[in-house]
């Protein structure tokens, strides 16, 4: 789980200085929440970008706790799964294709190539990231009733360990997705601010 919180609040308040403190609550709190709130919405659009998953997984693994007055402090919360537990998914999230006898039984909406789903032979495919193409992983097979990856530890039968990768959590810390995510936030929390103010203003409080 990753804990992101809306920094520079100290410099927007120096601005509001010669506003009485009970307006600059009733500034704040509407600003940090809409920020937070766009937030949500941009590490939503921009993790399927990359990552072969769905916005509605995504959506589902983000909780937004909002400002309220007295704590003018917004953190969305991005977990590892749908669930809200646990750091990473099992890989079976990411099954890709699954080749037996010259015959594709499950696909992830993938584009693969017959050479692609051909070198599989009889193995299992995994579509992490989008423009990574099928991966496979020796030893990999499914279990539990079809709802996980597993490989063998050793040569032998037993042990078995389920095989986990990324969460969420992780894939917005991807580069290219935090970046872009929090460049908005910083851009999109002074335009707020100033929303705010605007709306005091029409109603006369200011």
């Amino acid at each position: 789980m990753i804990r992101i919180e809306v920094h520079g609040v100290d410099e927007i308040t120096a601005k509001l200085a010669r506003m009485p403190v009970e307006l600059r609550d009733k500034v704040l709190q509407p600003a940090l929440n809409k920020v937070a709130d766009k937030l949500r919405a941009e590490v939503v659009r921009e993790i399927p970008r990359e990552f072969a998953v769905k916005q509605a997984e995504v959506r589902s693994a983000v909780d937004v706790r909002r400002a309220r007055s007295g704590r003018l402090e917004a953190v969305v919360e991005i977990f590892g799964s749908a669930r809200k537990r646990g750091r990473s998914l099992n890989l079976m999230h990411f099954l890709g294709a699954l080749q037996a006898a010259g015959r594709t039984l499950k696909t992830r909406g993938t584009k693969a190539s017959k050479a692609d789903l051909a070198a599989l032979d009889r193995q299992l495919g995994f579509i992490i990231k989008k423009a990574g193409g099928i991966k496979k992983i020796e030893g990999a097979f499914i279990g539990n009733k079809g709802r996980t990856i597993f490989r063998r530890v050793g040569k032998g039968r037993l042990p078995i360990e389920p095989v986990q990768v990324i969460g969420f959590a992780q894939m917005f810390k991807s580069r290219r997705i935090e970046r872009k995510v929090m460049d908005k936030v910083r851009a999109d929390l002074p335009v707020e601010v100033d929303r705010a103010v605007q709306m005091l203003l029409a109603r006369g409080l200011v």
